[in-house]
């Protein structure tokens, strides 16, 4: 009887462990889950943070708002270097005349702002052109603009080559 008594002993005392131990699991997996939902919001406030500096420009703007575009991206540029997910490129056509169609790649370690600089020359103050925007299907981020004098022409932002993307 007494050998019983201690068996029951031990077996409650095991049930309860395994008790204490599935609640505190329970506990961290919970927790887990909201850490990871605020991260998800942080993220989806920065991506909206980003995404809103180049929404404002979005469709048909005066040139003098299209060269303004122009410096945030060279902005964008120097301050994003090492971040290639929040490169923006560009490609415009800043008048009807083939010789002034071109396109800006602003790639890690080949920040072309000489370019941006000749694309913001391009642009015209006095004239009206149309900006659209691509958004990246990885990201959600911004990652093309394209500046058109005539909003009937076809304009192709080239893909962004990112670094160790094959």
């Amino acid at each position: 009887m007494e050998n019983a008594s201690k068996a029951l002993i031990i077996a409650g005392a095991i049930l309860l462990s395994i008790l204490i131990i599935a609640i505190g699991m329970y506990i961290y997996n919970s927790s887990q889950n909201s850490i990871y939902q605020a991260a998800d919001q942080i993220s989806t406030q920065e991506r909206d943070a980003f995404n809103s500096q180049w929404t404002t420009y979005e469709g048909q703007q005066p040139g003098s708002n299209v060269k303004a575009l122009i410096g945030k991206l060279i902005s964008n540029a120097k301050t994003n270097e090492e971040e290639a997910t929040k490169l923006v490129q560009l490609a415009y056509k800043a008048k009807s005349s083939a010789d002034s169609v071109g396109s800006v790649s602003s790639k890690v370690g080949e920040i072309g702002i000489s370019d941006f600089n000749t694309a913001r020359t391009a642009i015209e103050s006095r004239h009206t052109y149309t900006v659209e925007l691509r958004y990246s299907e990885q990201t959600s981020l911004i990652d093309g603009i394209s500046i058109k004098y005539d909003k009937n022409d076809t304009l192709d932002i080239p893909e962004q080559e990112l670094e160790g993307s094959n």
